[in-house]
């Protein structure tokens, strides 16, 4: 008897054919931040997938789900208990006189239910469902690891690029600041060009303290995801961007249903939610439990004689007046599963966005970085026009001062662009999902 409740299409009615940046899928197991290229990047990954407290906990959560579900399993299968005693007892006859003896029982009892409507089968099924969806838990805890490391990795790169362009910046007006005082000792310069330049060189030291700040942050924060205590065990150098390729292939959005493990998961317990309706519905039918014991006393009838007795018993029992804790628990749980379509159509279209937004943001990122590279060449040769007019007194210090600043400011957005660039492919990415977490296994210790 299959006591489930009928479903309706969890998945949206509207779910699209293809996304807006159609390519081709291309089957591959191979993980995605292999595209990078950086043996930096893939030695961070392997010691994250392998340490990472997170993804330690994710795995410890699984063993524990899967052992769940065995002890609830357990229920299909009689069970058997032994007890056993043994005492020396005194006592005294009509006579008087004091007599010595040994007693020991021994008894061996059994219990089962006939699962007559399939409740035992319910709740085990639910167990093992919720069990595989812990699985797949695990699985998208080391695919949001895997971007959490690489985001990590890039703002590094950003802050160490960020710091190099500074200190290049400060060399620069440095040499430009003692030209000045040298022009204003000359009386060809006024003293407000000297405190304007001054100040332009303090801002540029001050963003330097802050960029040097922000890269030891982000170096802590790898050496958490990755399980190291030291940032100096991380050993990182790089510091110029890895290269991106092409947009990978995205495949069809109903591709996401397999290659998510946290749309595999939803899905897992929205199929949990419907036997725990099954097994709550069972649970207001009649039980039928049989049981059985076998008992041994050496002192059994005022000890006349060695005694066993065998006991075979079957009873039906079933609910007549419960106050209605069983139907509303039949309740809770249908409410159970409409809250679990609810998830699941929920992570269905979160993950769909997620792709859509990280092509779109690619796109974006893409067409302004050729923006800037366009704005930094004017830039440039508008800071050598107007540095060579005030050297020369053809004009005054504002002009130099205000392509010093455009320049250094374009300059760091396109540090900052390049970044945001490398981290909408690492979202598309997680997006994606991929093939290559069938390959990961917990490692030794974690295993269930």
């Amino acid at each position: 008897m299959d006591l489930r409740p009928e479903l309706d299409e969890p998945l949206p009615t509207d779910f699209p054919l293809q996304f807006s940046l159609y390519t081709p899928k291309q089957n591959s197991s191979e993980p995605w931040w292999h595209e990078f290229g950086s043996e930096e990047l893939n030695r961070l990954q392997t010691v994250g997938l392998m340490d990472s407290p997170d993804l330690h906990i994710a795995w410890a959560r699984m063993r524990q789900s899967k052992a769940a579900a065995e002890k609830i399993g357990a229920d299909r299968v009689p069970d058997l208990s032994l007890a056993a005693t043994g005492a020396t007892l005194r006592s005294r006859d009509s006579f008087g006189q004091e007599q010595t003896f040994d007693d020991f029982f021994l008894g061996l009892n059994s219990s089962w239910e006939v699962d007559l409507w399939g409740r035992v089968q319910a709740a085990d099924e639910s167990a093992l469902i919720t069990a595989q969806a812990a699985e797949e838990d695990a699985y998208a805890t080391a695919l949001s690891l895997s971007s959490q490391i690489a985001d990590a990795w890039v703002e590094l790169l950003n802050r160490r690029q960020q710091e190099q362009q500074l200190a290049e910046q400060l060399t620069i007006n440095q040499r430009l600041l003692e030209l000045i005082e040298m022009r204003f000792m000359m009386s060809r310069a006024s003293a407000l060009d000297v405190y304007q330049q001054g100040q332009t060189v303090k801002a540029i030291e001050g963003g330097l303290i802050t960029v040097r700040a922000q890269a030891q942050l982000f170096l802590h924060q790898l050496a958490l995801l990755t399980g190291k205590a030291a940032t100096n065990e991380l050993e990182l150098k790089q510091r110029s961007y890895p290269e991106t390729g092409m947009i990978p292939a995205t495949g069809l959005p109903a591709d996401l249903l397999a290659a998510r493990p946290d749309i595999r998961a939803a899905g897992l317990r929205l199929q949990s939610s419907t036997w725990s309706v099954a097994a709550a519905r069972a649970d207001r039918l009649p039980k039928l439990q049989l049981d059985a014991s076998f008992n041994y006393s050496s002192q059994i009838l005022n000890n006349l004689l060695d005694t066993w007795i065998l006991r075979l018993a079957a009873s039906l029992t079933g609910p007549i007046f419960d106050g209605g804790r069983k139907k509303a628990e039949v309740k809770r749980t249908l409410a159970v599963v409409d809250e679990r379509i609810a998830e699941y159509r929920k992570v269905v279209l979160t993950a769909i966005r997620e792709a859509e937004d990280a092509l779109v943001r690619e796109q974006e990122f893409r067409h302004t970085i050729d923006n800037i590279d366009q704005q930094i060449v004017l830039t440039e040769n508008g800071y050598r026009e107007a540095t060579w007019r005030y050297l020369n007194g053809l004009s005054d210090f504002l002009p130099v001062l205000r392509e010093q600043i455009n320049l250094i400011t374009l300059k760091l957005d396109r540090i900052r662009a390049g970044s945001d660039l490398l981290k909408s492919r690492i979202a598309l990415h997680k997006a994606l999902g991929g093939s290559w977490l069938n390959t990961l296994t917990p490692p030794p210790g974690q295993k269930p």
